[in-house]
């Protein structure tokens, strides 16, 4: 929800920026695209958090989300905000990579909406308004590293196994899961130092390309439209753009539920390649047909947005699934780096083309 809320919240801020402020297309789209851009440290964070834990970096991130997100209060300069974009996006890596893993291997083996909101309904700060609507994700991050300073969160016993640390394994999820539950001994995979080359090598380069290029696909028109939703509702000529905005994460959330639903049921593949010629289809009627009625435009962007929100449930669970335990971080930072490329490619050119 932290990074969700705080990717989101740019492109409402970013419109609500006084007129008296230049900022072009060009430093739109950088600034939109300024987290996606430092998610690459995602490649960095992996290969840490394989050798030393997932449990240190889980703990030590909402801290530097909320300090990042307070330092946008103090700066109106465009390159110091861009910096500390990239820097959020560093912070988000960790949540990403880490945070997903350790999720991943604490289960058994068998985004947008609330910052939307909080954007569009603050007011009363003047000039400062899209400041203040970009440091709300320190509210958020400050409440997440809470609890997680409360509810103390243990380290992942799929790395400890996969370290040789069989017993420390087994006797956390005899702690927190049951007697009933064990964790196996996992293959001991020697990852040598620097070497993310093993991503490529034979037994795992089509599995990194594979996670890597699906994820790429589906953010680039993902964060595009996300991000700068406001913008594409007008050039839409929505006539009425809050309730539009409000019913496109709505079904966001609806999307999620049913991903979770159908991706349970379908195999892997099957799943993301129907999502992908579903949501191709959608956009390619919108794209050749410009005079088409609105109720019609409204109705196939819906299906558009409950289509590829329902796909991105695949980006959390199938790359952990895809890599041994003792490199999945490396492996998941890796993927996630890849489809960065498809991120900030649809983020900094939508405010380009909408502009052209």
């Amino acid at each position: 929800m932290v990074s969700s809320y705080t990717l989101g919240i740019v492109g409402v801020a970013l419109d609500r920026v006084p007129s008296s402020m230049t900022l072009s297309s060009t430093w739109l789209g950088l600034l939109g695209a300024g987290s996606l851009i430092g998610l690459f440290g995602s490649l960095l964070v992996g290969r840490l958090a394989d050798r030393y834990g997932r449990r240190k970096f889980f703990m030590a991130d909402m801290l530097a989300l909320m300090l990042l997100s307070v330092l946008q209060l103090f700066t109106t300069n465009l390159a110091t905000l861009l910096v500390i974009r990239i820097a959020l996006g560093m912070a988000i890596a960790i949540e990403y990579t880490v945070g997903t893993a350790l999720l991943m291997e604490w289960v058994p083996a068998k985004r947008y909406f609330a910052a939307y909101l909080v954007g569009t309904f603050t007011s009363g700060f003047g000039d400062r308004t899209w400041q203040v609507i970009l440091a709300s994700s320190a509210i958020v991050s400050t409440l997440a590293g809470l609890q997680r300073l409360v509810v103390r969160q243990p380290e992942s016993p799929r790395w400890l196994a996969s370290k040789g640390r069989i017993i420390e394994a087994i006797n956390l999820v005899h702690r927190y899961v049951g007697e009933d539950y064990t964790v196996h001994p996992a293959p001991q995979v020697e990852v040598k130092k620097g070497a993310w080359r093993m991503l490529f090598s034979k037994k795992y380069r089509r599995r990194t390309l594979v996670g890597g290029l699906f994820y790429a696909c589906q953010t680039f028109p993902f964060f595009g439209i996300s991000i700068f939703l406001p913008i594409l509702m007008e050039n839409m000529n929505v006539t009425n753009p809050l309730v539009t905005q409000l019913l496109y994460y709505a079904l966001m959330i609806a999307g999620v539920l049913v991903g979770i639903v159908l991706s349970n049921r379908l195999p892997r593949r099957y799943f993301l390649i129907g999502t992908f010629l579903a949501s191709a289809a959608f956009l390619l009627v919108l794209s050749i047909w410009h005079q088409a009625p609105l109720a019609l435009t409204l109705i196939l962007f819906s299906l558009f947005s409950l289509t590829i929100s329902a796909a991105l449930v695949m980006d959390y669970a199938y790359p952990n699934e895809l890599f041994d335990a003792s490199i999945r971080t490396s492996g998941v930072g890796m993927c996630i780096a890849i489809s960065r490329i498809g991120a900030v490619a649809g983020t900094f050119m939508l405010p380009i083309i909408s502009n052209a």
